[in-house]
């Protein structure tokens, strides 16, 4: 049985990694990792980048249709990573 002041291991490194400020660098680490399986193999072959900057997920790809293709699976795609990830991550997606 826990004390009322001891943490479990999990909640200490979940705040070491905030106290660190490391919390979105592990999140964008996360999503690439995730990016093949999320997006299909077509998809991650024309992936030129996939960065998380402030719950934003900038996707650049290197094909017009592909890019606007993308657009219309916005919406799923941020609904996708952030059930995945058990946590609200992606606030937006843009493509750059």
């Amino acid at each position: 049985m826990r004390r009322s002041n001891e943490t479990s291991l999990k909640e200490a490194m979940e705040q070491l990694v905030d106290a660190y400020g490391l919390r979105e660098k592990l999140d964008e680490q996360a999503v690439a990792s995730l990016w093949d399986e999320l997006a299909g193999g077509l998809v991650a072959r024309h992936t030129v980048a996939v960065k998380l900057r402030k719950g934003t997920l900038h996707i650049k790809v290197d094909s017009a249709p592909l890019r606007q293709e993308l657009l219309y699976m916005r919406e799923g795609l941020l609904k996708t990573i952030n059930e995945r990830l058990g946590r609200p991550v992606v606030e937006q997606v843009k493509l750059d």
